[in-house]
């Protein structure tokens, strides 16, 4: 049996969820020489986010990763000579999955989003990796930062972009601070799914976050105040 019937076997035997596959087509750092093969390299890619998302970094080991790809040790080794490169590679790989929503209400946008947003946080690869590297964050802030480029910055311009868009036509105070407008409607959710021990934000809850932070930060009617105004 050739190593790529056997890497077939591995994989048929544990099947990923569609939405936790790694995107073909994915690009890792190789040193020069024969052409690899982009399917042995996205096997690998896709083992060690699994890893990562299970055990998290420190206890993660080539040799899971190996078994989980249904390769062998040098065969990651010839590609990735440390740990810390594979994952690197592998966490290039990520990217926001939250969609743009636009429908006409800031408010209706702003409420498609969190839902997306705590959705991702339980359900996603994605999410379940971020936890870890959270965990990790002093002693591997490179790890983190490439998680936060890829996934989280991309996620919060979003949520930005709406609110920017409430400020230019008035519905929002021009001096709103945006960027603490995001924090303050993240915060909850993720205090509630890592810190609270209550996994769980209901769409209830998700919908009341909202309303309570455009409640402080609406033009009132009849004073709309523009950003020259403000200056």
């Amino acid at each position: 049996m050739s190593r790529l019937m056997a890497t077939r076997d591995v994989r048929a035997a544990h099947p990923r969820r569609p939405s936790d596959r790694v995107p073909s087509g994915v690009r890792v750092s190789r040193a020069p020489g024969r052409p690899r093969d982009t399917r042995c390299d996205e096997a690998i890619i896709d083992a060690a986010l699994h890893e990562l998302a299970t055990v998290g970094f420190a206890s993660l080991s080539m040799e899971a990763v190996a078994t989980s790809a249904g390769v062998g040790k040098a065969t990651v080794y010839r590609r990735w000579p440390t740990k810390d490169a594979l994952i690197g590679d592998a966490l290039d790989t990520l990217a926001d999955s939250l969609d743009a929503v636009e429908t006409g209400s800031l408010r209706d946008d702003l409420v498609a989003w969190l839902n997306a947003l705590r959705r991702h946080n339980l359900q996603s690869l994605s999410g379940r990796i971020m936890p870890k590297l959270v965990a990790e964050r002093s002693t591997h802030p490179e790890l983190f930062a490439t998680y936060s480029q890829k996934v989280i910055e991309p996620s919060r311009e979003k949520a930005a972009a709406m609110l920017r868009r409430g400020i230019e036509s008035g519905e929002l105070a021009a001096d709103v601070d945006v960027d603490l407008v995001v924090d303050m409607l993240v915060g909850p959710v993720a205090y509630r799914q890592y810190m609270s021990g209550d996994c769980e934000v209901s769409g209830t809850r998700i919908a009341k976050i909202v309303d309570t932070i455009l409640g402080g930060i609406r033009c009132r009617q009849g004073a709309r105040p523009t950003a020259e105004a403000s200056a």
